[in-house]
């Protein structure tokens, strides 16, 4: 059974537009190729759209309207899942992206992105959420997706922007030196950039996000919100994502300069610990 046989119309409306887009096409005696030219891409893209891989643009659905006669039902559709705008499922559908993936890039503006924690940390920012019933298994499951990341290094490329602020803003103590160390360590397998505080403000202020790009070449991207955010399919604001972490790498330091800065401020908590001490 292919991806596209076994898609379930009743999870959401993004597959209703999938399984029907198949469907339609299929009744009406279309090869994908001939799909494609409808929709402006070629076969592959047409399977990837049919299987939920990708989803219609506003264009696209445009285009399968005005070529089938639809009176909007597509662009309507796809106006609705957008409003609704959070899918359910959207922890497992973000995992299953980031498995395998061959790029991933994240911009991190409040706390240490889930990647790079250590288990305290996570801990720690779990218990202060206060929204979780079992702790202990959410640490798991947080530690889990961190493990599954990590262990795609080297073959994955992981890009991590974070800003300086972040580093300051954690309790001093045993957990801060063991996160700041951590994050030293991790720094020499990934790339990590700290964005200082003398940059000031930056687009990063409207939110964390990531991107992704697939070892299928699908680009998504999702954006942390208030109860979990959402995924994001549609080609150009991926784009717009990706252009917005550009330009708050360009107030980053480089690598180098990052793990000075790091290494200086776990010096410096250190120093006070033991001034506290004496």
């Amino acid at each position: 059974m292919t991806s596209a046989e076994s898609l379930n119309p009743d999870e959401s409306i993004w597959n209703l537009m999938a399984y029907h887009l198949r469907f339609e096409r299929q009744r009406r005696h279309l090869s994908q190729s001939e799909m494609g030219s409808i929709l402006g891409v070629n076969k592959s893209g047409v399977s990837n759209l049919e299987a939920g891989r990708n989803r219609l643009t506003q264009d696209q659905a445009r285009r399968v309207d005005h070529h089938w006669n639809t009176g909007g039902l597509y662009e309507r559709l796809r106006g609705f899942a957008v409003l609704l705008g959070r899918d359910e499922g959207w922890d497992k559908q973000l995992r299953d992206f980031e498995s395998g993936a061959l790029n991933i890039k994240i911009y991190y503006g409040r706390v240490i992105p889930v990647p790079l924690q250590t288990e305290d940390y996570a801990r720690f920012l779990i218990i202060a959420g206060r929204q979780v019933p079992n702790v202990d298994t959410a640490v798991k499951i947080r530690m889990a997706r961190q493990a599954m990341l990590l262990e795609q290094l080297p073959k994955m490329a992981l890009w991590v922007l974070i800003d300086e602020r972040v580093l300051h803003e954690m309790d001093d103590g045993e957990m801060k030196q063991a996160q700041l160390a951590h994050l030293l360590d991790l720094s020499e397998h990934l790339s990590l950039r700290i964005v200082p505080d003398k940059a000031h403000t930056h687009i990063g202020v409207d939110g964390e996000f990531e991107l992704i790009t697939t070892a299928a070449g699908i680009d998504v991207a999702y954006v942390w919100a208030q109860l979990g955010g959402r995924l994001i399919h549609d080609p150009v604001e991926v784009r717009s994502l990706g252009m917005r972490y550009d330009r708050i790498g360009a107030r980053a330091l480089s690598e180098d300069e990052s793990r000075t800065l790091i290494r200086r401020i776990l010096e410096g908590t250190h120093g006070r610990e033991v001034a506290e001490e004496q």
